[in-house]
């Protein structure tokens, strides 16, 4: 294992500054103790990265290639300057040239001898069958393992990048009403691990700093943020659960009197894309039967990877979710975003787990994509 120590003595700063709020979710190891949490006003959406000339904490695993001399990660952009290089925790940083060395009109940084900073060999990432912490054929592991491993690159860049959000549509169109009177807001969330929280680094199984939160709050408190109303979340996911799971939690999400619920499972399911729709389908429906006053946010899944499954299943998954929008029930598509990512970026640097997690870069998002159902922050104020 090459893991290197962060080194201590680099320059530090403050780092960018995230916030908080509430809402309610159903969902599918840790490794020691860490400092507490920081204040939750320091965990807020900003601007997502496609409207925005600054990439800030982009996720970046160093892998050294069978026959390559030294280690090297990509970036989604080509900065117009040296990116900055930081720890996982966002605030000790690395030094260009020492610890890291970037080429004028690259998209590579490569780590050159004697660099500080944590890599992984190729072979490291692909272990032999039986191998310790390996799942479908690559490295595994849960709690903070790949977060620990991803560095953070800040940089200016030029490029421009589609929006993954669908143009605002009339949709969700009570919610909105409630979050621009500054009315109280619940949200009530059921899904599998990734709605629970699995591998945000603020999450309880995979403490580590920056301590960000799972989707569902990051949510929560940006909406509560932009609209300045309260939000309030109640978070009902639970790791490795399907859609069936959730059918049985409907009287709890009804019990909460939600005004607006997230609905996020795939991930889980197996089977052919009609089975999956018929299920959620019923899922939606015993939903708005039970709280004929809420919205619905259909949420469709990033994909794993595909060693497990193909990158089609997910898609399949989501085209179904898609004839289920109404003006009442609206589509987050994080499918289609994701894979435009993986177009450029490896999977190992969005993941948490290298399977079928995202990390904190992938928790932000999923939190981008559901918040845009509520216009971009420009639109938001009344």
């Amino acid at each position: 294992m090459h893991h290197r120590p962060p080194t201590i003595n680099a320059h530090r700063d403050s780092g960018p500054t995230i916030n908080c709020f509430t809402l309610v979710i159903i969902g599918v190891c840790c490794i020691g103790a860490i400092a507490a949490d920081p204040p939750a006003a320091e965990h807020c959406l900003g601007e997502p990265f496609w409207r925005s000339g600054k990439m800030e904490n982009e996720p970046v695993l160093f892998v050294q290639e069978q026959g390559a001399a030294v280690a090297s990660g990509t970036l989604l952009f080509t900065p117009t300057a040296a990116p900055r290089l930081t720890h996982p925790d966002q605030v000790t940083a690395y030094v260009e040239g020492r610890d890291y060395t970037w080429k004028k009109g690259s998209r590579t940084i490569e780590l050159p001898p004697g660099s500080s900073i944590p890599f992984k060999t190729a072979a490291e990432m692909t272990p032999p069958s039986g191998s310790p912490n390996t799942l479908v054929g690559g490295l595994w592991h849960e709690g903070h393992f790949f977060h620990d491993l991803q560095m953070q690159a800040t940089y200016v860049h030029d490029e421009t990048w589609n929006d993954p959000a669908p143009p605002l549509k009339e949709r969700l169109t009570r919610t909105l009403a409630t979050l621009r009177s500054k009315r109280p807001l619940t949200i009530v969330a059921l899904g599998d691990s990734i709605t629970e929280g699995y591998n945000a680094s603020g999450f309880a199984a995979s403490k580590a700093p920056p301590f960000q939160p799972p989707y569902p709050q990051l949510v929560a408190d940006t909406l509560a943020e932009r609209f300045g109303g309260p939000v309030k979340l109640v978070n009902l996911a639970k790791a490795g659960t399907r859609a069936q799971w959730g059918l049985s939690m409907v009287d709890k999400v009804i019990a909460e009197k939600p005004d607006l619920v997230i609905l996020a499972f795939g991930m889980n399911h197996g089977e052919a894309a009609p089975a999956f729709g018929a299920t959620m389908k019923q899922l939606l429906e015993a939903v708005v039967q039970g709280c004929p006053e809420a919205d619905v946010i259909l949420v469709a899944s990033m994909t794993s990877t595909t060693r497990m499954k193909s990158a089609k299943h997910f898609i399949d998954y989501r085209d179904v979710l898609r004839q289920m929008e109404t003006p009442t029930a609206a589509l987050a598509d994080v499918t289609e975003p994701w894979l435009k990512l993986l177009e450029r970026k490896p999977f190992a640097d969005l993941s948490g787990n290298n399977v079928n997690h995202p990390n904190d870069f992938g928790h932000r998002l999923y939190a981008h994509v559901v918040c845009e159902l509520f216009a971009p922050p420009a639109m938001a104020t009344p």
